[in-house]
């Protein structure tokens, strides 16, 4: 692959949010713009402006351009939106050597639009998949209507192999889809060097069982607390802490109230430390109806945390179950209770499946590998371009 920092153009990337937002893509494309900057790769990021973020600024290296005010929804917004993506692509394509879009959806739209006129490479990445993925989202916005567009784009990433198989089934190409999983820090997350010391710090109990994610309906975290009531029943001093904040918050506020968990689940809101709260859990429960490749869940690996996950499109393919963690029928919230109980009962299968867990982390889904992937697919774009 030639050296990067011989080309004059950069990579331009588009995301619907990008920090101080938090999530599984927003961290993603984060970490890949540090990884590339320091391979010597100009990266600019085109993404929404939230209130109180600056229009342009520079975040380790990453020059950001914030084109639109606020969080709107509906048809309305997401035609101006759509727009001001134009507007930006229009405006910086030619500064640049491949365009990148995050999420099979509008700025994947805007991205093969301009790339397809102005002959400049353009990929966007498949983020989830399922009845809460990327297609999905396209049928219910009537943004369906443009999937010829879509396959225009000269590539497509598919975080897992539910999403491979999706894209397949609408039309992609196979020489036009490549797998490349999410990645994950595996320096920041790593396992707690004194258990107890970092329970401490936490300020977490001794079984203690850490879900990590947006609090919404494709996390399953309705199941979490049903099966939680039946975990309770054997393990009446352990506790469910759920990290995180979205629309479902209130409403599962209210489901553990009814469920009568009062004092046996937390809910923490966000933090900016889940390197501490994994560090000090014992189990880690990810019952999500819906992913791509879960963030939290690679995380809660790198930490040598055991976890139990449902067994859908990225889990399975990030969790080999009794070997690396334990899979679940989704929505099998007694065998979710099952699996709990059983890892707080048995220190030694907690211990070697959180090994086996970080060993596959480290191994395969490394930040550093990944971005080394993302390098090889520019490289590969600009010279069938030419």
């Amino acid at each position: 692959m030639s050296d990067p920092r011989s080309a004059s153009r950069g990579i331009l990337m588009l995301i619907s949010h990008f920090t101080p937002v938090v999530g599984g893509m927003e961290t993603l494309a984060l970490q890949l713009g540090r990884g590339l900057v320091q391979r010597g790769y100009p990266i600019t990021v085109v993404t929404q402006r939230p209130p109180g973020t600056a229009v342009c600024e520079d975040i380790s290296g990453i020059q950001v351009h914030r084109v639109l005010s606020g969080r709107g929804r509906g048809i309305v917004y997401a035609l101006t939106y759509l727009a001001s993506l134009l507007r930006a692509l229009v405006r910086l394509h030619r500064q640049y050597r491949v365009l990148h879009a995050n999420h099979l959806y509008l700025e994947a739209l805007g991205a093969a639009l301009v790339g397809s006129v102005a002959k400049v490479p353009a990929l966007a990445v498949n983020a989830c998949g399922g009845v809460f993925g990327d297609f999905a989202r396209l049928r219910k916005t009537r943004m369906i209507l443009a999937l010829p567009l879509l396959r225009r784009l000269d590539c497509v990433v598919a975080l897992s192999r539910e999403i491979r198989d999706e894209l397949t089934a609408h039309g992609f190409a196979p020489g036009q889809i490549v797998q490349i999983p999410m990645g994950v820090d595996v320096e920041r997350f790593v396992p707690a060097v004194e258990p107890g010391a970092a329970r401490d710090q936490a300020g977490l109990g001794p079984e203690t069982v850490l879900c990590l994610g947006r609090l919404d309906p494709q996390k399953g975290l309705e199941d979490a607390l049903v099966a939680w009531a039946h975990v309770t029943v054997q393990k009446p001093a352990a506790q469910l802490v759920l990290v995180g904040d979205g629309p479902s918050r209130y409403a599962l506020e209210a489901q553990a109230r009814a469920l009568g968990l009062e004092g046996r689940v937390r809910f923490l809101g966000l933090r900016r430390d889940p390197e501490i709260l994994l560090q000090g859990s014992q189990v880690f429960l990810f019952p999500s109806r819906s992913e791509g490749m879960p963030n939290a869940l690679l995380e809660a690996m790198a930490t040598g945390l055991p976890c139990v996950a449902s067994r859908i499109g990225g889990n399975s393919d990030l969790v080999e179950h009794g070997v690396s963690g334990m899979l679940i029928p989704p929505g099998d919230v007694r065998a979710l209770a099952e699996a709990v109980i059983t890892l707080l009962d048995d220190p030694s299968l907690r211990n070697r499946l959180g090994t086996l867990a970080r060993r596959v982390a480290v191994e395969q889904y490394s930040m550093d590998r990944i971005v080394r992937q993302y390098a090889e697919l520019y490289a590969d774009l600009t010279g069938a371009h030419g």
